[in-house]
């Protein structure tokens, strides 16, 4: 069987200048384990089969953020992640993510880095950013800096069709994909200021607001290419919306034993970057198996 030269090529160039890239910026590279204590419950991740009942892990997330300290403000780790859903053009059952933490960067800096990262790989892009809870306001009439997320689900499930007992948690993923990623064919936007009750509750409530998010997501043609937020520094507000949300796990529990240690800083912010789906824009397609190496084992 041949070997596919010019995928894995072009693979190992993008790994090669995002690691140099962030070595300028200052950060480290480490190694969490793939292999995980935790099981977060049904469907979110895949069993790793070892003999002390461990799994295999769907995010970097949580341990990466607990290498962060005075020593090591800024970090990072490109491995294998797994998700236990079919896969399709979009989704592999093992993918290569790049995740980094960094201690006192601002949001807006975090979306410059971002950009600086995956930008040279898609120069026929020009980003643009869009404002949830901007577009929430023009929409429905809701300002979410001012009022609460309450009276928009049932608004936003109507839009879209959806059973108002549905939880908000999936109305808003099913609006945001239906109305604005949707809209993003042929351009890049930062989707920025998501509202409260999503599936990132470990994101910062946006100062002097009353429901938006320090949150982005980068939306090239379509799909998703990188995720990223600042953390919450207020952990009782962090851990009341990752419950209200059925996301507050025994990996979020540990990092915030750090941080109230003071192993770890509380002001850290993060970011996720699909590889894959980045090899995949740059080469102008929209599947990314042609990047998943030796598939054939």
């Amino acid at each position: 069987m041949s070997a596919p030269s010019g995928p894995i090529r072009a693979k190992a160039h993008v790994l090669r200048e995002l690691r140099a890239l962030l070595h300028d910026e200052g950060f480290t590279e480490v190694i969490t384990p793939v292999a995980r204590r935790a099981d977060l419950g049904s469907g979110r991740r895949v069993p790793a089969g070892l003999h002390d009942g461990r799994y295999l892990r769907a995010m970097i997330g949580p341990a990466l953020r607990v290498n962060v300290s005075t020593g090591l403000p800024r970090v990072y780790e490109i491995g294998p992640c797994f998700r236990p859903e079919f896969p399709d053009a979009l989704h592999a059952a093992e993918f290569t993510m790049l995740d980094l933490y960094a201690a006192h960067l601002g949001f807006e800096d975090l979306i410059g880095l971002a950009w600086r990262l995956v930008g040279p790989h898609l120069p026929s892009y020009t980003p643009a950013q869009l404002s949830i809870a901007g577009h929430v306001r023009d929409e429905f009439g809701i300002d979410l800096r001012t009022e609460p997320v309450s009276g928009l689900h049932p608004r936003m499930a109507a839009r879209i069709g959806a059973d108002t007992g549905e939880p908000f948690r999936d109305v808003l993923g099913r609006y945001i994909a239906l109305e604005l990623e949707a809209g993003t064919a042929g351009r890049a936007v930062f989707l920025t200021d998501y509202p409260t009750g999503g599936d990132e509750p470990c994101a910062r409530l946006a100062p002097g607001t009353t429901a938006v998010l320090e949150r982005f997501e980068l939306i090239v043609d379509g799909i998703e290419l990188v995720h990223g937020y600042t953390d919450e520094t207020d952990q009782h507000a962090f851990t009341e919306r990752a419950e209200a949300v059925g996301l507050y796990d025994d990996e979020q529990h540990l990092a915030q034993e750090a941080v109230e240690a003071g192993s770890v800083p509380a002001d850290t912010a993060g970011l996720g970057i699909g590889i894959e789906r980045l090899c995949a824009a740059s080469a102008g397609l929209r599947d990314i198996t042609p990047f998943l190496q030796s598939p054939h084992f």
